[in-house]
């Protein structure tokens, strides 16, 4: 298709009028005097337009759409919702309130006629999470006299507002959710009103790396940033670092490491105990690769899962307890080179699929970067909303400008994520695991 310039003016033709109505002597220039063409308006602008409207149309589907329950809290005891997204409504008020959590019971019984109870019972609230939620905004100027305005109609260019604005939330929501597994916190709750503290998720699980040596979490956050880097660089054989890719044998390892050694909470996904692991894209095309295509007998495909598992956005079958999901908007961990000094910089996609990740292809010397995935359990992730999103309008200059924004209040963090006894003497994540593979190539060279 040759590149979109102008749109240029031709003589309408006779008729074009209902009812009979002959109009062989009108243009576009009489009948359209504030044409294109006649002000020529430059083709920049006019690009510019039909490719912002496309984008309003292209929003994409996101797997948290479907993994999520509602939980009421009124500051009595919660149970977590047997979904790996908690979407709590609370009362507005504090930016900060503490949960106390239902839990079992633990612990041996009381046996024998010379053990008594009293003195024994156990209690059921040594456990807590703090949520915490703050405001964000996105708007947009537009105006409603003028030349500009009257060009950019034909496009419908300021109706798509309100759709483009909708549009920002929802991508801007999958960022947060992919930000909190990895950081704990989204970036609203970075920001003053809340202000917290992003660390890294407590459990990880790297590629070609035994069970026992994955990353030990620290509550010190350089020890743990220490611990992973550690991993990372013990994991990094084989040219650009291809072991620390993702085979079957990944995916089994996976599977006991989730259940038998962090002890993430399951959810019921199609009848059957399951967590959902977030793969990503790169690191699915790169399974198929390795495996010629045939993934063996502990792969089941879309086709033999259950209708309900068949619904998730971007489902590519089952191993095992693992629900796989191809994710492309994975984020990038990028360290420096050699992993000198323990930095390590988080990279996503940005509403808009403006894309802030370094995509090549892992090299320990210059571009230390990892590709990550996610599994999720039950109460992976708590998104408390306390102001549903909204819109207001500003008017300047006897309305022939305007603002108009949209509003939210809320807080995506992660979840399933405590305290014992005291806020900080111990933190534990039964929710989730962090998965990193080096970023790898998928075109085979011969």
């Amino acid at each position: 298709m040759s590149t979109i310039n102008k749109i240029g003016t031709v003589t309408v033709g006779s008729p074009v009028l209902t009812d009979g109505m002959i109009n062989g002597s009108i243009t576009t220039a009489t009948a359209r005097p504030y044409g294109l063409a006649t002000m020529d308006v430059d083709a920049e602008l006019v690009y510019e337009a039909i490719n912002r409207k496309l984008q309003v149309e292209s929003t994409l589907d996101e797997v948290f759409l479907d993994i999520g329950a509602d939980v009421v809290f009124t500051g009595k005891k919660v149970a977590i919702p047997d979904a790996c997204i908690m979407r709590i409504t609370s009362e507005k008020g504090a930016r900060t309130q503490t949960m106390p959590l239902i839990n079992p019971l633990v612990g041996p019984g009381r046996g024998g006629t010379d053990e008594p109870q009293q003195g024994y019972e156990r209690s059921r609230t040594l456990e807590f999470m703090k949520i915490y939620y703050n405001e964000y905004s996105q708007g947009v100027m537009g105006e409603k006299w003028g030349m500009n305005y009257n060009e950019l109609q034909i496009f419908n260019y300021y109706g798509e507002e309100q759709p483009g604005l909708s549009k920002w939330f929802a991508e801007d929501e999958g960022k947060q959710y992919r930000e909190a597994l990895l950081e704990r916190f989204a970036w609203p709750l970075e920001k003053t009103g809340s202000a917290q503290s992003q660390a890294f998720n407590p459990n990880w699980f790297v590629a070609n790396t035994a069970l026992g040596l994955q990353p030990a979490y620290s509550a010190t956050a350089g020890d743990h940033r220490t611990a992973i880097t550690a991993a990372f660089a013990a994991a990094d054989t084989g040219t650009n670092g291809v072991n620390a890719n993702i085979d079957l044998d990944y995916l089994v390892a996976l599977s006991h490491f989730a259940e038998q050694t962090k002890r993430i909470q399951p959810v019921t996904i199609g009848g059957q105990a399951s967590y959902v692991v977030l793969l990503p894209s790169t690191q699915y095309h790169k399974l198929l690769m390795v495996n010629d295509g045939q993934l063996g007998s502990v792969w089941q495909n879309v086709s033999a899962l259950s209708k309900e598992e068949q619904a998730f956005p971007g489902i590519v079958g089952r191993v095992m307890n693992l629900v796989i999901v191809k994710d492309a908007r994975y984020p990038e961990v990028a360290c420096t080179a050699s992993y000198a000094n323990n930095t390590m910089t988080t990279q996503y996609v940005e509403p808009g699929n403006d894309d802030n990740r370094t995509k090549t292809v892992y090299a320990a010397a210059s571009n230390a970067l990892w590709d990550i995935g996610y599994l999720m359990g039950k109460g992976a992730i708590i998104d408390w909303l306390v102001t549903p999103l909204h819109f207001e309008m500003e008017k300047t200059e006897y309305g022939k400008q305007y603002g108009k924004s949209a509003f939210q209040e809320r807080g995506i963090q992660l979840g399933n994520t405590y305290d014992l006894d005291t806020p900080g003497a111990a933190t534990r994540n039964y929710g989730s695991i962090v998965l990193a593979f080096t970023a790898t190539s998928i075109v085979t060279v011969a």
